[in-house]
């Protein structure tokens, strides 16, 4: 086996050529596609009215159901009205409110030392009276009692 040597044989230098014809492509392409990304839309919009008032949202269609009171008795509220038999009385009670209501939603708000399988009892009653969609008030400065740190 003999080995050639000279010119005539594998050269082993790099070719950049077509490399930079390449990068040179790219780049031109990038410089006539860049320009049609940055498409923007005009909007004209309204200036802002500061005499408009504020609308008051109706509360009295809103309903918060709150959970009060020592954890061994708890006393279940209902805007501010408590629910007369407790827990056994939530579910006719929440039946009769929801009967004719378009939007059966309910807010929802617990003391903190109100043990978890009781608020787990009074959702479960909730939803067994026709409540479709729990809100659960999770701000403890919110009291819909009237009664604590909101007011």
């Amino acid at each position: 086996m003999a080995m050639k040597t000279g010119t005539s044989g594998v050269n082993s230098d790099i070719n950049v050529t077509p490399f930079v014809d390449i990068c040179l492509v790219l780049l031109i392409i990038f410089m006539v596609v860049t320009p049609l990304l940055s498409r923007t839309l005009d909007v004209s919009v309204p200036p802002k009215d500061d005499s408009a008032t504020v609308v008051d949202v109706a509360t009295s269609d809103q309903m918060i159901l709150t959970i009060k009171g020592p954890a061994e008795s708890p006393r279940l509220l209902l805007n501010r009205e408590e629910i007369v038999g407790g827990l056994e009385g939530l579910h006719d009670r929440m039946a009769e409110l929801m009967k004719g209501r378009r939007e059966k939603v309910v807010f929802f708000q617990s003391d903190n030392d109100i043990s978890y399988d009781y608020v787990i009892k009074v959702i479960d009653e909730m939803r067994g009276g026709g409540v479709e969609k729990i809100g659960l008030v999770t701000d403890e400065a919110l009291d819909a009692t009237g009664t604590g740190a909101g007011q």
